[in-house]
């Protein structure tokens, strides 16, 4: 019986490798890469955006911020980023705006039937221009009674008070914290004017809005060089902490001098930290998401992300984007305080695609799109281009975009490491692979990742 059952093992494990390594033979590039398809023209682009976009419009309700976050994309840290201003849009921006995005949602229902029209809030911090997002919310509701509305923004957390919690729990909304930590590790980034730490005030109204509607609201987290990983996974697996959505590294675009303050000591301890991090979670059960938040999210998450990410599992030949990971400009629709449309909200104004009195220039979209794939002129050879989630963030500069053989240097040994940790838990933990990362990010109302701070 003994051998009937090693031979069964034995079975289990050849499937499991022989599937394993099928997987990541979609990976490996096409000899000699892939054919781009023909350029775009403005005719392209229309149908495309009806078919596949409008997942999204995030109006930018204010340009101004309570709060002096040292990694903020608006700071003096970033050059080719504008800097806070006192700029709030009106209703009337926002109206046209909003009536905009549903005649273009309406006409695409043919296509996405069940899809939701979904409205996000975007500053600045959106809560320095609340009168505005509560105006929006009765607008749509009265003018669009047969719809159902998504509603979410993203907030540093400060301003939050009981009769806004009422608010937007009783419209449906899902509130997104800003919150990099435990105390320590929050307020060495996240500051008000004059260095003072914002820690208990944002934890002190989460906590609040969690008692009420613990299911409506996450946190999104940012960390760096000088982050200790594990005091992270300590704290965002604590019960009374918002459960953790979005996890990044600050943008190191846009002119960005963020990073001149981390020496080479500095990454080296953090990287070895890391690999203890990875080898920590994987000895204490790693399939717990709730022992070990942080580390399910960027071990687990994003190896079964780098696996069966769309880009991975089909083929790009004649796609729009033959590599990298941009989505359709218009997939969602960034409107700033003055009513232009943008790119995303997480690139510089020098991309605008339209504004709330003409609608999206397709003409301009395609021209974007092609100057876009004109630059990604090592991704042909690029080992790693089938996994590669690159995006217009990665090489915008002031209307120009940047070559991948100048952005990407290093990024062929990053995903090597990321691999090597993909294969770790293959090994050894299987079904860790097959999470539904999409459920995760579904879970935040929206499917944005928009954050105004």
């Amino acid at each position: 019986m003994e051998e009937i059952a090693a031979t069964e093992k034995n079975k289990e494990d050849l499937l499991f490798y022989s599937r394993f390594l099928e997987k990541l033979n979609r990976i490996r590039p096409k000899q000699g890469g892939v054919k781009p398809r023909s350029p775009l023209k403005a005719d392209d682009i229309r149908p495309l955006i009806i078919r596949e976009g409008l997942q999204q419009i995030i109006l930018g309700v204010t340009e101004n911020c309570n709060m002096r976050c040292r990694y903020c994309i608006y700071s003096e840290a970033y050059s080719l980023s504008r800097n806070r201003t006192t700029k709030k849009m009106d209703l009337p921006t926002a109206k046209m705006a909003l009536d905009y995005y549903v005649s273009l949602f309406l006409e695409g229902l043919e296509y996405n039937p069940t899809r939701l029209p979904s409205v996000a809030f975007y500053g600045g911090e959106p809560l320095m221009n609340f009168d505005l997002i509560k105006k929006c919310v009765k607008y749509l509701e009265t003018t669009y009674p047969e719809l159902v509305f998504r509603f979410s923004f993203t907030t540093n957390g400060t301003l939050l008070t009981e009769e806004k919690d009422d608010f937007l729990l009783e419209h449906g909304f899902f509130v997104n914290f800003s919150i990099d930590g435990p105390e320590e590790e929050h307020n060495r980034k996240r500051v008000y004017p004059g260095d003072k730490g914002s820690f208990s005030d944002v934890m002190k109204n989460a906590q609040r809005f969690m008692k009420k509607k613990s299911d409506r609201c996450g946190a999104m987290c940012v960390y760096d060089y000088k982050t200790n990983p594990f005091d992270l996974d300590a704290f965002f697996s604590t019960p009374d902490v918002p459960r953790l959505g979005n996890i990044t590294f600050p943008n190191d675009r846009n002119g960005c001098t963020y990073y001149d303050q981390f020496s080479r000591e500095d990454i080296a301890a953090f990287r070895k930290t890391m690999t203890e991090a990875f080898s920590y979670y994987l000895e204490n059960d790693p399939y717990d998401e709730n022992a070990h938040a942080f580390f399910y999210r960027i071990f687990a998450e994003s190896a079964s992300r780098i696996l069966y990410s769309p880009s991975v599992l089909n083929s790009r030949e004649g796609m729009v984007f033959p590599y990298s990971g941009p989505c359709i400009p218009g997939k969602k629709i960034f409107v700033d305080c003055t009513g232009k449309f943008h790119l995303c909200e997480r690139v510089n104004e020098y991309f605008p695609i339209g504004n709330v009195r003409t609608g999206l220039d397709f003409e301009n979209i395609a021209n974007l799109i092609n100057r876009y794939n004109e630059h990604l002129d090592s991704c042909g050879s690029c080992s790693i281009n089938r996994a590669c989630v690159k995006c217009y963030t990665s090489f915008t500069l002031d209307g120009l975009f940047e070559n991948t053989s100048t952005v990407c240097k290093s990024d062929e040994n990053q995903k090597k490491i990321e691999l090597s940790r993909v294969f770790s838990i293959g090994e050894t933990f299987p079904d860790l692979l097959n999470i539904k990362v999409k459920d995760h990010y579904t879970w935040l109302s929206g499917e944005s990742s928009a954050s105004g701070d």
